[in-house]
C-alpha cells in the first residue's frame, strides 16, 4: 500500500495513559515517515495550543486537525486553513445552560483553551490524571467571563471535563433542544460539543482533497468515538487495541499493541519497512 499521509489522534492513541508521554516507537516512526516524504497530521480533540507540545516532540508535523475537526492548522504558517465554528446563537444558549450547573469546562477558541475561575479552582475534579490536568491548566487562558470569549472569538468546541452525575441527564436534556450540534465523549463525566459538520472525518477528507491525496493512501489511528469518522474515511485505518469498541467498529484494522506500548509507531514501522 502506497501511504502518502499519516494521521493520528493524541489522547489514548499517540500518548500513554498519562496523556503526556509519547512512546519512543511513535517518535521514531514519525521520523521515518518524514524521511520517506509522507505528510504527517495530528488529529485531536484538543485545540492547537494544547497539542503543540506533542507536535514539537514528533518534529515536522505538517498539519493539525484540532477540536474534533473544527479547524485545520497549517503548521508551516501556523494559520487556520479550514474551519467549522460554533455559531454565536448556539453558544449563547449553551453558556446560559452551563451557568445553571457546577461544571468544569473549557472553551476552545482561536486555537487556544479558555477557562473560568470556577473551572480553574475545580480542575482536579475530573477523572483524568492529576499530573496531566496540572500541565493542561498551565496552558489554559483564564477569562473573566465566558460571554466575552463566545462573543469575541471563533469558538471551535465546548468541552466539559467534569459534571456531577446528578447533572448529566438534565444537562443533556436541555442541550438537546439546541439544533445542529454534535456531541461526543471520551470518558465518564466528559461532553464535547462542536458544530454540525465539524468532525475529524470531514476535516481529513477536506485536507486530502486540498493536497490531491486519495483517501485510500491514508493511514489513520484513533481510539474512541470521536475518531470514528476519520477511521471510516481513511483507506488504512487502525483502532488501538486498547481503544473503545466504537473505534474498533469503524476502523479497518486493530493494532497489535496498545497506546502505552507504542501501538501507533510499531504499526507504522511495520508497514513502512516492508
Amino acid at each position: 500500500m502506497n501511504i502518502k499521509l499519516i494521521a493520528t489522534d493524541v489522547d489514548g492513541t499517540l500518548v500513554r495513559d498519562d496523556h503526556l508521554t509519547i512512546p519512543k516507537d511513535n517518535v521514531q516512526a514519525f521520523e521515518l515517515a518524514k524521511r520517506k516524504g509522507i505528510i504527517t497530521v495530528i488529529s485531536t480533540g484538543r485545540p492547537y495550543s494544547l497539542a503543540r507540545r506533542e507536535s514539537d516532540t514528533l518534529k515536522g508535523v505538517d498539519y493539525m486537525i484540532v477540536s474534533n475537526g473544527a479547524a485545520i492548522v497549517d503548521m508551516k504558517s501556523n494559520q487556520v486553513i479550514y474551519s467549522c465554528y460554533l455559531p454565536l446563537k448556539s453558544l449563547e444558549k449553551i453558556v446560559a445552560i452551563f451557568e445553571k450547573y457546577p461544571l468544569v469546562y473549557e472553551m476552545y477558541a482561536d486555537c487556544r483553551g479558555f477557562i473560568t475561575q470556577y473551572t480553574y479552582d475545580h480542575y482536579f475534579d475530573s477523572s483524568l490524571p492529576d499530573e496531566f490536568m496540572s500541565e493542561y491548566r498551565k496552558r489554559m487562558v483564564l477569562c473573566d467571563s465566558p460571554w466575552d470569549v463566545i462573543r469575541n472569538r471563533n469558538v471551535e468546541k465546548m468541552n466539559i471535563d467534569y459534571m456531577p452525575k446528578e447533572c448529566i441527564a438534565p444537562l443533556k436534556e436541555e442541550l438537546s433542544h439546541i439544533p445542529d450540534l454534535v456531541y461526543s465523549a471520551g470518558f465518564e463525566g466528559n461532553l464535547e460539543i462542536t458544530a454540525k459538520g465539524a468532525d475529524k472525518g470531514r476535516a481529513l477528507k477536506w485536507l486530502c482533497e486540498k493536497l490531491n491525496i486519495d483517501l485510500e493512501n491514508v493511514m489513520a489511528f484513533g481510539d474512541s468515538g470521536n475518531d470514528a469518522t476519520m477511521l471510516k474515511e481513511a483507506g488504512c485505518s487502525f483502532a488501538l487495541s486498547s481503544g473503545h469498541d466504537l473505534a474498533k467498529a469503524a476502523a479497518k484494522f486493530v493494532t497489535k499493541s496498545g497506546n502505552n506500548d507504542g501501538g501507533v509507531g510499531k504499526t507504522i514501522k511495520e508497514y513502512l519497512t516492508k
